[in-house]
């Protein structure tokens, strides 16, 4: 079983927008970003061939969770498992522990706000990646989405309406800060949830320079997703995202100062190359 990001099974692809992929041109490379695959699609070919990098998603079920209290054996185990697997310093490991919430905002509307839960989460996660890290301190270890990400959290997906609640929310990221020190990269979660691409590129800017101000120095990888969020109510929910604007969200990242992108998606979809947004992406390569 997978996380609340999992996809539905049969999910309809959107039409393919034909591009060819494009030469790159005297001088028109761009600065280098690396692309890493955490894509989940059946029949998925090897990627590297095109340039993405491997990525390790360790899910919830993974470290034997959800429980009330994370089990030390059983993270200690997974992490001497990904050492066996091959995976080293190059491959960075994220680690997809979504159950402990750790959004303060959803105390501090109170009038007696009262942290201890949030206190409590942060203390679990810290125990999760001190064990895993204590089992393989040669890997790159860092949590899925702890904070700024495009959907609103830290992790309650309430995305500020007003500049009170960006208050609010840079508050929250800002009480994060200790759990933010024991992670060798960030990696904020910017689905699309929104089919305004103006809308995705301020909010995915506004939460790239967010998270880089809580964590200064690490490396910040954004996962980004070739389908529409499944929390999009209508046809559009699971459906591709087309050529232009995966182009976009790719660029965009880049440009603000991304340290690498996960892409992430395709769980029980079979893999389909005809799509705009892998299209895109060759493209995408290409320019670099």
């Amino acid at each position: 079983m997978l996380s609340r990001r999992s996809l539905l099974a049969g999910m309809v692809g959107a039409p393919f927008i034909t591009r060819s992929p494009k030469a790159k041109a005297a001088g028109s490379k761009h600065e280098t970003i690396d692309l890493y695959d955490s894509l989940l699609f059946l029949g998925k070919p090897d990627l590297s061939r095109y340039g993405l990098k491997r990525a390790r998603t360790v899910y919830e079920h993974e470290l034997a969770l959800p429980k009330p209290t994370p089990d030390e054996a059983a993270v200690r185990s997974k992490a001497r498992a990904v050492l066996a697997e091959g995976v080293t310093v190059a491959v960075p490991v994220i680690l997809d522990v979504e159950q402990y919430s750790v959004d303060v905002r959803l105390d501090i509307s109170h009038v007696n706000p009262d942290t201890s839960a949030v206190d409590s989460n942060i203390l679990k996660l810290e125990k999760i990646i001190g064990w895993f890290k204590n089992e393989a301190p040669t890997l790159q270890v860092g949590f899925f989405d702890v904070a700024a990400p495009v959907d609103g959290l830290p992790v309650s997906g309430q995305w500020p309406a007003n500049d009170a609640e960006w208050v609010i929310w840079k508050r929250a990221n800002s009480y994060l800060i200790p759990i933010v020190t024991h992670v060798d990269a960030l990696y904020p979660s910017l689905y699309t949830v929104e089919t305004d691409p103006a809308k995705w590129v301020a909010s995915a800017e506004r939460s790239l320079a967010e998270t880089k101000r809580i964590g200064p120095g690490k490396p910040v990888r954004p996962f980004i997703w070739p389908q529409y969020h499944d929390v999009m109510r209508g046809p559009l929910a699971g459906t591709y995202i087309d050529y232009d604007y995966w182009m976009l969200q790719l660029t965009t990242l880049r440009n603000a100062g991304a340290s690498g992108i996960v892409v992430w998606g395709g769980y029980q979809t079979p893999w389909d190359e005809t799509q705009g947004w892998w299209h895109a992406t060759l493209d995408f390569i290409a320019t670099m």
